[in-house]
């Protein structure tokens, strides 16, 4: 694997305090109104659709793959501002315990939700997937969108995955990915970049789920959506980066820009791919 094991303690520590780096800080509100939100790739139906409906639609793809409906308890991991918790518990009627290490988010996370009136559906908490904060088997599923690249052990994650969820249970998660044919300076610069530790390639992946002997329900290799998705966000930031220039400052901005456009270069060129897995627990 491109990837070998780090469960040391110090390596973990890294790995939150790099995370925190990117989200946990005044950028999130520039995030949020760039990604509407939601801090997730989309499934497009076509070349026209907006990022909002092709971001729905890998919700509900994965809802249906984790059978997720009224009364699912579903604990998210790396939650993001809670795009996807609000979305589970006001389209599917789930309960949600949603978690995050960026404390930033985490507030943007629990303003929204009340906002939608979803106070007693969805609970935030401050919580590492290497470890959460949760009894055994006390949830039907674990759910994580485009954040595994940033766990520095990413066994340990699913570990914790498979301690949580009831027997029989759904974890379902979709990761970006670097292809393996990327050189391997490159694949170094876009990872330092966006602050992850080595981003794996699908078959690393492939390799891990065999390794625990997971039963895979379905895994499906979603890169060609990867390019439209940040074209679609580079021209959201576009739009609002001069009101947030004068609240953050430009180079926070700026910053901003080149990762997303690093991002998009990487997708056109086929090297920034996106899996999708549903495995049984």
């Amino acid at each position: 694997m491109t990837d070998p094991a780090r469960n040391d303690a110090a390596s973990i520590a890294e790995g939150r305090e790099a995370y925190r780096q990117v989200f946990d800080n005044a950028v999130s509100r520039l995030m949020s109104a760039a990604w509407g939100g939601n801090l997730h790739l989309g499934l497009f139906a076509d070349a026209d659709e907006p990022l909002a409906s092709a971001q729905r639609r890998v919700k509900d793809r994965m809802a249906v793959a984790a059978a997720i409906g009224p009364g699912t308890r579903v604990i998210e991991v790396a939650c993001g501002v809670g795009g996807t918790a609000r979305h589970l518990a006001r389209e599917h009627a789930a309960t949600v315990h949603a978690t995050n290490i960026a404390e930033a988010q985490l507030a943007e996370a629990r303003d929204l939700g009340l906002l939608e009136g979803l106070g007693d559906r969805i609970t935030f908490a401050f919580g590492d997937f290497h470890q959460l904060d949760a009894p055994s088997h006390a949830f039907d599923c674990w759910w994580c969108q485009e954040a595994l690249l940033y766990a520095a052990d990413k066994r340990r994650v699913l570990e914790e995955a498979v301690r949580v969820v009831r027997p029989g249970g759904r974890i379902v998660f979709t990761d970006l990915l670097l292809t393996r044919a990327m050189p391997a300076e490159e694949r170094e610069r876009l990872a330092a970049e966006l602050k992850a530790p080595p981003i794996w390639a699908i078959e690393d992946w492939d390799a891990l789920l065999a390794g625990m002997r997971f039963d895979v329900l379905e895994r499906h290799d979603w890169s060609e959506h990867v390019a439209l998705t940040f074209s679609r966000v580079a021209e959201a930031l576009r739009s609002v980066r001069d009101a947030f220039a004068g609240k953050i400052g430009h180079d926070a901005v700026e910053g901003m820009e080149h990762r997303i456009g690093m991002q998009l270069d990487a997708a056109r060129a086929g090297r920034l791919g996106w899996c999708f897995y549903s495995l049984a627990a």
